[in-house]
């Protein structure tokens, strides 16, 4: 390419032609405008250079970014596959625990039921040992071993008594009297001395 410089010191032949005067102004205006044209042109290539600078800038910065949200992306599915994970590990334990909560609740309460079966069973035990003894008692207490007769608190008959005739003689009230009065007297003797009872006691008849 021609520069302005080049144009401007370009000659011509000498002769029959053009006018050398009008040669020269139009290459005097087409210097002008070529330089113009050339600025305008370096302008532009710096326009472009630069555009093309920041293009690849922002290229990178977008290959940056796409692996930046790839990788995102694929941590945010990590994390939510992780998740899911823990999540079913934690409902597992949990149903796990469950499950043993629930079978030590249904071992107790079997224990505590056994238990109380054999509770009713040495209550009902008891009662019914507890009634047979009551029911002895009773039987005891009603037994002859525990009769009092009042015969047994009788006074024997003195020998004075027994020595007495049956018999009445003619005046048979005033004897009848007197022996009457006679055995009153004895009987209250008797009665006031203690050797005269004869007492059984109850470990005697046992």
């Amino acid at each position: 390419m021609l520069t302005p410089s080049e144009i401007k010191e370009k000659t011509f032949k000498n002769g029959l032609g053009y006018d050398k005067k009008d040669v020269e102004q139009f290459l005097q205006e087409l210097s002008e405008d070529y330089e113009k044209l050339l600025a305008e042109n370096e302008k532009l290539s710096k326009q472009v250079k630069d555009l093309t600078d920041s293009i690849s800038y922002y290229k990178s910065i977008e290959k940056t970014l796409q692996k930046a949200l790839v990788i995102a992306e694929k941590t945010a599915q990590d994390i939510k596959n992780n998740a899911f994970k823990e999540a079913e590990a934690i409902e597992s334990n949990a149903k796990a625990n469950a499950k043993m909560i629930e079978a030590r609740a249904l071992n107790q309460c079997e224990i505590l039921e056994h238990k109380t079966i054999n509770l009713l069973k040495q209550y009902n035990l008891f009662k019914a040992e507890f009634k047979n003894l009551l029911n002895a008692q009773l039987e005891l207490i009603n037994s002859e071993s525990f009769q009092i007769n009042t015969i047994d608190f009788s006074y024997k008959e003195t020998p004075e008594t027994q020595a007495m005739p049956e018999n009445q003689d003619d005046s048979g009230e005033k004897s009848s009297a007197e022996n009457k009065g006679n055995m009153d007297t004895n009987a209250k003797a008797s009665h006031d001395n203690e050797d005269a009872f004869e007492f059984i006691s109850i470990d005697e008849e046992l």
